[in-house]
């Protein structure tokens, strides 16, 4: 099966009660006609490590619960270069309201439009709310350097740690309630259409700015109002400080009322700065290994560079005006060859030394890294192996130190 960059897909987890033949499951899709061209793919019949690379559905898929594909390579004009143009210029209305009407026809417990190879959602319908904020917390789970209160390590989460965040998993979501959740979005349209619950990112034209999809599943899952205790209400966060002055009044004594202070910006995490360089007239982020990853490389695909470049990083203004106008090309260390994937499948050490080519002392070949899409994986002798979306890996080995 061939599968295309920026192919739209309609992604289908069925209800665990879901007992479909084949005529109804065709019917519901909107028939064989609205099939052509089109291609089905089986979630369940791939490796599970391919589904980890296309899209993640664990822990949110539950015992039972069916996952249908099905990728339309028309429905987007494929861009030059995903990874510095984060604008599907194509209508994607249409597709939304092909979405609607299949999860109204059959058992579906959350339909989602994204593209391929992009990390991100243009629409979320589900039944309930719950399943909106559960399906947005899936990259909180699985990031291995992220903890059970959502807050980033510069080091792995143990085993302990790591099988302790899973089992939270479920209880995260019993912390906020369905208007706590709805309340919290900005930015992103929400509606209700019968039993089902939509929400998406899409412009008035029906073009889609993948940036706002990250907006979108930040807004939804909501870590920073985590509880201290997975499961208790988020209000116990609040009742932890007293919200009245515990001093005794003064008799006779009229205190005027003054506005609080804007809070302080948060601080920002630990970790070396990142710096930069030039190459052939554009930017190059080098990363440190405790700057770098899965979100990172996430928000790299998004061109967000807020969430990318801090305050203390060695850049200069022009330089981070530079960064937003015209986009940025990045190296960082990698530690295993499985972290990248080469044929929907993670990299192995037979296979690199199998397939990897040789110039002037740096091993190099293309694999795809997961949330940002095709890089060069190099590997420089006496100094490791590193990841980069430039094109010319003698290039970047210059960059390293």
């Amino acid at each position: 099966m061939s599968l295309q960059l920026d192919s739209l897909v309609t992604d289908l987890i069925f209800q665990s009660t879901a007992a479909i033949d084949q005529k109804t499951l065709i019917d519901g899709l909107g028939g064989q006609d609205a099939l052509e061209g089109k291609q089905m793919l089986d979630v369940d019949r791939l490796d599970p490590r391919a589904e980890m690379e296309l899209s993640p559905s664990m822990p949110f898929r539950r015992r039972g619960e069916r996952r249908l594909m099905i990728i339309d390579d028309q429905a987007i004009t494929p861009r030059a270069d995903p990874q510095t143009d984060s604008m599907i210029r194509s209508d994607i209305r249409p597709a939304k309201e092909a979405l609607v009407a299949i999860c109204q026809h059959l058992p579906v417990r959350l339909g989602r439009l994204f593209a391929l190879g992009s990390w991100g959602d243009a629409v979320l319908i589900a039944r309930n709310v719950r399943d909106l904020r559960a399906i947005c917390l899936v990259p909180w789970a699985l990031d291995p350097q992220v903890d059970i209160d959502g807050k980033r390590r510069q080091t792995p989460l143990s085993q302990k740690e790591f099988e302790a965040k899973i089992m939270a998993y479920e209880k995260r979501l019993e912390e906020l309630d369905d208007q706590q959740i709805i309340a919290s979005l900005s930015g992103v349209s929400f509606e209700r259409r019968g039993d089902l619950v939509v929400v998406d990112v899409l412009e008035a034209d029906g073009t889609w700015d993948q940036r706002k999809s990250m907006m979108m599943e930040t807004q939804l899952a909501a870590v920073d109002r985590f509880s201290l205790i997975p499961g208790a209400p988020a209000q116990a966060r609040a009742s932890e400080r007293p919200t009245k002055s515990m001093r005794p009044k003064s008799e006779g004594v009229v205190v005027a009322k003054s506005e609080p202070p804007p809070p302080p910006p948060p601080p920002e995490p630990k970790g070396p700065p990142l710096t930069a360089s030039e190459v052939d007239g554009k930017i190059v982020l080098v990363f440190p290994a405790e700057r770098f990853d899965l979100d990172v490389a996430a928000a790299l695909g998004k061109r967000d560079w807020d969430q990318v470049v801090r305050r203390s990083d060695n850049l200069s203004g022009a330089m981070r005006d530079r960064i937003h106008r015209d986009g940025a090309s990045w190296i960082a260390p990698l530690e295993f060859l499985s972290e990248v994937f080469l044929d929907g499948k993670p990299l192995t050490k037979a296979e690199f030394e199998k397939a990897a080519t040789t110039t002037n002392g740096v091993r190099s070949m293309d694999v795809h890294f997961p949330r940002f899409g095709p890089v060069t994986l190099l590997e420089i002798t006496g100094k490791g192996r590193f990841v980069t979306s430039l094109d010319s890996a003698e290039r970047a080995a210059q960059l390293v130190k």
